[in-house]
């Protein structure tokens, strides 16, 4: 099936009102929290690193510093936790990139530096307008070619470009020994932010979406989807560009699916986008050479996509039903919908969620999880919504409404029938404006009441 054959001669639509733009390319929700296989404990992220919490909520001191994301393995034993670091100088950061990648950006840069040195210090600066400071750009120049760096610029600038720094982010394993974590070999390591990983059944490998953070033009920093085998010296594989931030792996850990921009829009305007499986490994194993991907379905291109495989075969992903022409009275009433494919079994897509109920869910469908044992969804969203689609019946609970804040802290699982969320502190004045409470049976049990005030509070803000 090529349902996005539709779209083949489409590359590009008219940008949209901000209401549904927002809609459509809305922010990350942080996973704070992150609970093992077997449900004995729990990642938490503060604003430090990463900490491990039982399911009484017993804290453990800082244990990886910089960690900001992590995936357990099936053990629950190991983990890859994604962590950043600041470095120096260029030798330092290329060392972390990889002699491949490290040598490509080098050759690019110099190959602009011959043709035009001002050219080159003015893509450079562009980097203060797309990235967090300071560049890739200004440390591989200040190192490689000072002197004539130097002559062009003015005293204030050197002077800032002599102490300049870059963050390099990383994915490590990690192992749990006693009540220390203990980190091992990097798997990654790029120069933009991870936002994703996923482990493959069998924990053979990890697929992991990045910014590539090296490119000065922002339609060149989408995310990037790479695959790094566990417990293999080979390089990650670099699997696909232009991607949703959330795929997913197959239940039997060979395919990865994903979904992908069409090319040729403009970062900022609607784009039209693919749902893809993409052959990884064959059924011994191995690494596939040259794989062809398949195109399942077509729809309306958002950086927060997310994908996730059952067991049965079906895989579900968030979209927007959006139809055009559209008035302009209705652009801030699009909604997503929850969607089903089964590309072994029907020509079709499922749309998961009654009509009836629709208005019982987030505006956005980009923060769901699907239950251990795959019989309801979990969502969540910025504004502390938290509700729960029973697959078999469609019906929604609505466990918190939307309030007038922003609540940070995804909803998650911790097992069937049971998972933790960010719950709003109903006292305004309170000194804690949030608590991170684990929820069974309809009844919430506080984890976070020990927990220092700044940690959950970093959470909560007024809506904006």
């Amino acid at each position: 099936m090529k349902t996005v054959a539709l779209f083949a001669g489409v590359r590009r639509l008219c940008v949209l009102p901000l209401a549904v733009v927002l809609l459509l390319l809305a922010g990350c929700l942080e996973k704070n929290l992150l609970w093992s296989p077997d449900g004995r404990r729990a990642v938490v992220f503060g604003q430090e690193g990463l900490y491990l919490t039982d399911a009484d909520g017993r804290l453990s001191p800082l244990l990886v510093p910089g960690a900001n994301l992590a995936a357990w393995l099936g053990d629950s034993q190991q983990l890859v936790v994604a962590r950043s670091q600041r470095v120096g100088s260029w030798d330092e950061a290329a060392r972390h990139l990889g002699a491949e990648r490290a040598g490509k950006f080098a050759a690019q840069v110099e190959q602009l530096w011959q043709k035009s040195p001002a050219e080159t210090l003015a893509k450079a600066r562009l980097q203060k307008v797309y990235k967090a400071e300071p560049a890739w750009w200004q440390i591989y120049l200040r190192d490689r070619h000072g002197p004539e760096v130097r002559a062009q610029l003015d005293a204030d600038t050197w002077n800032a470009w002599k102490t300049a720094q870059v963050e390099v982010h990383e994915l490590v394993m990690a192992k749990i020994e006693g009540d220390t974590l203990v980190t091992g070999a990097a798997l990654y390591a790029g120069a933009g932010e991870i936002e994703e990983i996923r482990v493959a059944a069998g924990d053979r490998a990890i697929a992991c979406v990045a910014k590539p953070g090296l490119a000065p033009e922002p339609q060149e920093n989408e995310f990037q989807l790479w695959v790094a085998r566990l417990g293999s010296p080979s390089a990650p594989e670099l699997i696909a560009t232009r991607v949703a931030a959330y795929p997913d792996w197959t239940a039997d850990g060979r395919d990865v699916v994903y979904v992908q921009a069409n090319a040729g829009a403009e970062h900022d305007q609607l784009r039209l986008g693919t749902l893809v499986q993409r052959p990884v490994f064959d059924a011994a194993g191995a690494g596939l050479k040259a794989p062809e991907p398949r195109e399942l379905a077509g729809f309306v291109f958002s950086e927060q996509a997310r994908v996730r495989c059952l067991h049965d075969g079906r895989i579900l992903f968030n979209a927007a039903e959006l139809s055009l022409p559209v008035a302009a009275e209705d652009f801030g009433d699009t909604r997503e919908q929850l969607f089903a494919l089964d590309p072994a079994r029907q020509a079709t897509l499922t749309r998961l969620v009654p009509r009836k109920h629709e208005a019982n869910l987030p505006q956005s469908l980009a923060f769901f999880e699907v239950s251990p044992d795959e019989k309801q969804v979990l969502f969540g969203d910025f504004h502390g919504a938290v509700a729960v689609l029973t697959l078999a019946s469609g019906d929604v609970a609505q466990v918190q409404e939307a309030g007038k804040d922003n609540l940070q802290g995804q909803p998650v699982w911790r097992g069937a029938g049971e998972f933790s969320y960010t719950r709003r502190v109903a006292d305004r004045a309170a000194v804690r404006k949030a608590e991170i409470v684990l929820r069974a049976a309809d009844k919430d049990r506080v984890l976070s009441a020990s927990w220092p005030d700044e940690m959950v509070n970093r959470l909560f803000s007024e809506k904006k």
